[in-house]
């Protein structure tokens, strides 16, 4: 089995700087262009499935990419950025005053740790190899990413090899 992945395209709030978590914000042209550049990308390497965050940023990504695919999209909230509770929709600066950011264990009050959902999220991949589908793609967001690049390089989730970028494709062959 191949699992692809590619984080969404930019949105307003990365623009601003503001942490999204479970809270929602638009693509910007700039993600749209992301977006419709990794569906060219991705045309040929015969994906069967798009499972996506249920968030509009990776829903939004996820059909565009589409265009290009065609195949069905499943969205599921095991897919979901972490959630930052009451610093949903806050500036980064402002959550990083609050939240020690580099501390996978700690969590903003009525959110989630790193490590929970990290949790979440491997255990959603887990599932996946019982799939009878050999290529999938997913569309999720930087803490997704770094969760599942986390595990499977047994690497900090602040590390260099869990950075992220809204314009690549990665891979994990299982």
């Amino acid at each position: 089995m191949i699992i692809y992945f590619v984080r969404h395209g930019e949105t307003e709030w990365n623009k601003k700087k503001i942490v999204q978590g479970h809270k929602d914000s638009p693509l910007t042209i700039k993600g749209t262009s992301s977006a419709e550049r990794l569906g060219k990308l991705l045309r040929g390497k015969k994906i069967e499935i798009i499972y996506s965050s249920d968030l509009g940023r990776c829903v939004q990504t996820a059909e565009i990419i589409n265009r290009c695919l065609k195949v069905k999209i499943i969205k599921t909230k095991k897919l979901r950025e972490r959630n930052f509770g009451d610093l949903n929709g806050r500036p980064n600066k402002e959550v990083k005053k609050i939240l020690d950011l580099n501390n996978p264990d700690k969590k903003a009050p009525n959110g989630e740790s790193f490590n929970e959902q990290k949790e979440r999220v491997v255990l959603f991949i887990k599932k996946l190899f019982s799939e009878k589908f050999k290529k999938i793609l997913l569309v999720i967001h930087d803490g997704t990413a770094r969760a599942i690049l986390s595990e499977h390089y047994n690497a900090n989730f602040n590390s260099k090899k869990c950075g992220t970028y809204s314009n690549k494709i990665y891979k994990i062959i299982k």
